[in-house]
Formats: C-alpha cells, sequence, structure tokens
C-alpha cells in the first residue's frame, strides 16, 4: 500500500510539473500574491473615498504593482514579485487607512463648525 501510495505521489508531483512547464510556454503561469495585489489595488481604485482623500498613497501602490507585473513579465521572479506585491499590497492599505482619516477629519470639521 505504501509502495502505491509513493507512486501516486510521485506520479502527481510529476504531472503538476509537466503542466507548469506547459504553462510556462503558454504564457499562464500566475503568482497568486501579484493576482491578490492586483485585486486589492483594483478595488481601492473604484472606491471613490480612496481616490479623493489618498491618490498620492494608491499611486505608489499602483507603482509597486507595476513593477511587480513586470518583474514577473519579463523574469518570473517568485521571490521578488512576492516582495513587490506585498508593498504593493500594503501602499493600499496604507491608501485606505490615509482616506479613512483624512475622512474622519473632514466630518470634524463639519461638526465642529456647526453652531
Amino acid at each position: 500500500m505504501r509502495a502505491h501510495e509513493g507512486f501516486l505521489n510521485q506520479w502527481e508531483v510529476t504531472a503538476l510539473s509537466l503542466l507548469a512547464f506547459i504553462s510556462v510556454g503558454c504564457g499562464v503561469v500566475r503568482h497568486p500574491d501579484l493576482e491578490w495585489a492586483r485585486e486589492v489595488y483594483e478595488r481601492a481604485r473604484q472606491d471613490p473615498q480612496v481616490v479623493r482623500h489618498a491618490g498620492v498613497a494608491l499611486d505608489k501602490a499602483g507603482h509597486s504593482l507595476s513593477q511587480a507585473e513586470e518583474l514577473w513579465t519579463k523574469e518570473k521572479d517568485v521571490t521578488e514579485v512576492g516582495h513587490l506585491a506585498y508593498i504593493a499590497e500594503k501602499r493600499v492599505e496604507i491608501a485606505r487607512v490615509t482616506a479613512q482619516r483624512r475622512t474622519a477629519a473632514e466630518e470634524i470639521q463639519k461638526l465642529k463648525s456647526l453652531p
């Protein structure tokens, strides 16, 4: 039974490796961290509050994301792309928090101006 299980594991690894090799040739290989960073960035770009109050921070996130995408396209450097995707994601978080803080500050100013 164990020999059979070992064979299946080895076979699965071989099949996955072959699939990855074929995918590389077709340009289908994706980096999960990069995909996630793209998704997070696109959601932030659709948030009017973030765009209005944290445009600079959002631009920095976009720049990091562009660097990651370019590196992935050219070199497929998994580790470095992961780092850049992480930075892009954190910069989106900074943009969201900045937008929340600035929106709260505006609300406070409005309340202070009430009679």
